[in-house]
């Protein structure tokens, strides 16, 4: 079995004691004798670990590391066992929050059982959190492409927002619709026009930095969130993306190409995520408007305050595979 237990003992003599006991089990395959509970965290921080094994000493004048575990979200559950030299140290041991107390003395085939009963309870809580992190994650992802869906996409960009808000630094949007979609499914069929979205969301992917959030928004269109990117920053990302998608071997010499509406924050639209999605929308229409295969940048003209929206426009791109 593959199963990690620490034990913890200012004296060594018990500590040796404590060791040679979980070594007699053969249920563990490492075990690691510390001297404190600060080399405990540190490890937790670093390794898997299965149980912890902990010497019931007066030396030891504070228990607040078994607190400190127990308030952690993902160790609370993790097995305790505190081994103890008299029955007052035993009732002691579940007093202070062990999971289980045990004699050192323990008879070899109670101790084996014991442990045994505890790692399994653990590996069952550790398949259960796994479980509910991949439920979690299908409810945030989108099956066809892998992108965060529009569950996620709603969640990152208050987060994303409020940091923005926090921080002073702009976080930028990208609207992406691929164009004549609706033309490519009606020529090919939705089997090539699935093959088609697949490929622009990892184009969009492959495009993007680390920090970036890659969404599928519905049906054709797609979108990403920028943290801590202006607009032209974000533009910049654009452009990838429409060289990435001219460069791409599609199914039946189909030629891909996306419109791109940019928005970002400002004091005018305050951040607010609801309007960086409608500038962005407005945005991308009228790149469609120009001609498509395009971005455009909306903004606000400064200079006459009675026109609410104003758009900067990239050239039409056209690049060769």
């Amino acid at each position: 079995m593959n199963n990690t237990a620490l034990v913890i003992a200012a004296d060594d003599a018990r500590k040796g004691r404590i060791v040679d006991n979980l070594s007699a089990t053969g249920l563990f395959e490492h075990i690691k004798p510390l001297s404190s509970p600060a080399a405990l965290f540190r490890h937790l921080k670093s390794d898997q670990v299965d149980m912890v094994c902990w010497a019931v000493e007066e030396d030891i004048p504070s228990t607040t590391w078994l607190d400190k575990l127990q308030a952690n979200e993902y160790w609370h559950d993790l097995p305790v066992i505190a081994f103890a030299e008299d029955q007052q140290s035993l009732l002691k041991g579940f007093l202070l929050g062990a999971s289980d107390s045990v004699h050192v003395e323990i008879n070899q085939h109670e101790l084996n059982a014991r442990i045994n009963r505890h790692l399994q309870h653990w590996q069952k809580l550790l398949d259960l959190r796994k479980s509910q992190e991949q439920l979690q994650k299908m409810a945030l992802t989108d099956p066809l492409t892998n992108l965060a869906n529009r569950a996620a996409f709603d969640l990152n960009i208050k987060q994303v927002a409020a940091r923005s808000q926090r921080s002073g630094v702009p976080y930028s949007l990208l609207l992406i619709d691929l164009d004549h979609f609706k033309s490519i499914n009606d020529t090919f069929g939705h089997p090539t026009g699935d093959q088609v979205l697949r490929q622009a969301a990892e184009a969009i992917r492959q495009s993007s930095r680390d920090s970036d959030i890659c969404c599928r928004y519905g049906g054709e269109e797609f979108v990403v969130i920028l943290p801590d990117t202006n607009a032209r920053n974000a533009e910049v990302l654009a452009t990838r993306i429409h060289r990435k998608l001219a460069k791409q071997m599609l199914p039946e010499q189909i030629q891909v190409s996306v419109s791109i509406g940019i928005s970002s924050s400002n004091h005018h639209n305050g951040g607010h995520p609801a309007a960086l999605v409608e500038e962005a929308d407005q945005a991308m229409y009228r790149a469609k408007e120009k001609g498509r295969n395009r971005t455009e940048i909306w903004r606000i003209d400064i200079l006459n305050p009675k026109v609410q929206m104003a758009f900067s426009s990239s050239p039409r791109l056209a690049f060769g595979a």
